[in-house]
């Protein structure tokens, strides 16, 4: 059975109307649909919210999403790593603006609890969690009226394998 992609990659039944929570689980990640709805004024995009659990030392799929996501890590660490494209690590600061760190192509960047992570459309990416780590991601997508998630394979076939990329602040 095939992993569920990384963070939301896991938008496989996203819709642009509301739906009732549903517990999907498979090999890899589980998914939690939390909620979801048609984006007013948004020419047919939606919203949708999930929880996904991504189990300890496992390594997600190589991936994109054909629309931009926003991700929040409530517990864990993320080793998340960008292929093609520039994801954006946001570090909350109270009583002063959120930090924003480039994660360009070719390097990883660990996202903590607490820590949002933000993805345009079409960043190709893949995510691992460190041994003895179990990460829960609440998440919103912004999908286009084609939803879904793109597997491009492995991680460790992509042009930027898990071992030996650079990290970004």
């Amino acid at each position: 059975m095939r992993r569920l992609p990384a963070i939301v990659a896991v938008a496989l039944c996203a819709a642009a109307v509301s739906v009732p929570a549903l517990g999907i689980s498979t090999e890899g990640a589980q998914r939690l649909d939390v909620s979801g709805g048609p984006a007013a004024g948004a020419q047919g995009l939606g919203l949708e919210m999930y929880k996904v659990t991504i189990p300890r030392n496992s390594t997600l799929p190589w991936h994109y999403h054909p629309g931009s996501q926003v991700a929040w890590i409530i517990r864990g660490r993320l080793h998340y790593s960008v292929v093609k494209g520039t994801a954006y690590k946001t570090v909350p600061r109270p009583g002063r603006n959120p930090r924003r760190v480039a994660i360009p192509a070719g390097t990883r960047a660990v996202i903590k609890a607490g820590h949002g992570l933000y993805e345009p459309k079409g960043v190709q990416h893949y995510a691992t969690a460190p041994e003895g780590q179990v990460i829960i991601v609440v998440t919103v997508l912004k999908p286009p009226k084609m939803l879904g998630t793109i597997n491009l394979g492995p991680a460790t076939a992509s042009p930027f394998p898990p071992a030996g990329l650079a990290v970004a602040g």
